[in-house]
């Protein structure tokens, strides 16, 4: 609320408009692109390549079944192509399965790395604030617009890449 007001203040007096430095910054964005979270994230698929792998299997059986399907359709009897589509929408339920299995794991994965590198991420961003003398540093997503010039997320990337 706070801050709110004090924009609305900066906003109103041209005075103090022309001596407010303005950043904005997406801390997610930053941390996700680092090397520290790519590195991360590689390590993530090793650890559930037999999940990623058997989501690819199942995609491969899904497509050979369709193939099947699209060349043998016609000359098929009606329980063949009954069989057919009962174990082609089997495979699709599986698929399913070890895709929201794999996209929950994920999402947990990004949570905890994002909790253990919080304090250093912030601790970086208030050494650019503090360096840049901000008066005020927004998060991108709070931000209707930015201009390019006033966005401290490469920075930010860069600092924690340590360039």
């Amino acid at each position: 609320m706070r801050v709110f007001l004090f924009l609305v203040v900066a906003l109103l007096s041209p005075l103090a408009a022309a001596e407010l430095k303005v950043g904005v910054v997406d801390m997610e964005r930053a941390l996700f692109l680092s090397d520290e979270a790519k590195s991360a994230a590689k390590k993530f698929e090793q650890e559930n390549s037999d999940s990623i792998g058997k989501v690819r299997d199942i995609e491969k059986s899904m497509l050979a079944l369709k193939e099947k399907r699209e060349t043998d359709g016609a000359i098929m009897s009606q329980a063949e192509l009954a069989k057919l589509v009962t174990e082609y929408e089997a495979k699709a339920k599986e698929r399913q399965f070890y895709l929201e299995k794999l996209q929950q794991q994920d999402q947990q994965w990004r949570q905890s790395f994002f909790r253990s590198k919080l304090p250093e991420l912030e601790e970086l961003l208030k050494a650019l604030i503090d360096d840049g003398k901000y008066d005020l540093v927004l998060q991108a997503g709070a931000a209707v617009y930015s201009s390019p010039a006033i966005d401290l997320t490469k920075p930010l990337l860069e600092r924690l890449n340590g360039k």
